[in-house]
C-alpha cells in the first residue's frame, strides 16, 4: 500500500507542478498587455490632438467661407447702389435737358446744387469701389495661398 501511496503522490505532485503556474510564466504576456495598452494611450493622445487640429482648420474654413459671403453682400449692396446712382444720373440728365430747352434760368442754381451732390455720391462711391476692390484682392490672394498649400498635398 505504501508503494501506491508513493506513486500516487509522485503522480500528484508531478501533476501539479504542471497545472499550477508561476508568474514568471505570464511574464512576457503581462508585458505585452502592459506595452499594448501604453501603445493605445499613446494613439488615442494623437487621435484627440489631430481631432482638434481638424476642428480648428473647419473653423478656419468657416472664417474663410463667411468672409467670402461678406465680401459677396458687400458686391450686391454696391451693385445696388451704382444702379440707384446710375438712375439719378439719367433723371438728372433729363432735368439738365429739360433746362436747356426751356433756358429758365431760375433752376439753374438747383441744377447745379444736385449735380454737386451727385458728383460727391459718385465720389463716395469710387472710394467705395476701391475698398471692395482691395477686399477682393486680400481674399483672392488668401484663395490662393490656400489653393496652392492644397496642391502640395495631392
Amino acid at each position: 500500500m505504501l508503494k501506491i501511496t508513493l506513486t500516487l503522490a509522485v503522480a500528484f505532485v508531478s501533476l501539479t507542478s504542471n497545472v499550477v503556474a508561476s508568474g514568471d510564466d505570464h511574464a512576457g504576456m503581462k508585458q505585452e498587455h502592459e506595452s499594448a495598452h501604453l501603445q493605445h494611450d499613446q494613439w488615442a493622445a494623437e487621435h484627440a490632438k489631430w481631432r482638434a487640429e481638424h476642428m480648428r482648420a473647419l473653423a478656419m474654413m468657416a472664417k474663410l467661407q463667411a468672409k467670402i459671403y461678406e465680401h459677396e453682400a458687400e458686391l450686391i449692396e454696391h451693385d445696388e447702389a451704382m444702379r440707384a446712382h446710375e438712375d439719378h444720373a439719367m433723371h438728372h440728365g433729363e432735368e439738365i435737358a429739360h433746362h436747356e430747352h426751356d433756358g429758365d434760368a431760375s433752376n439753374h442754381e438747383a441744377l447745379e446744387k444736385e449735380h454737386k451732390n451727385f458728383s460727391a455720391k459718385h465720389a463716395a462711391m469710387a472710394k467705395k469701389h476701391d475698398a471692395v476692390k482691395d477686399g477682393h484682392k486680400e481674399l483672392h490672394d488668401l484663395l490662393h495661398k490656400l489653393f496652392d498649400a492644397m496642391k502640395s498635398v495631392q
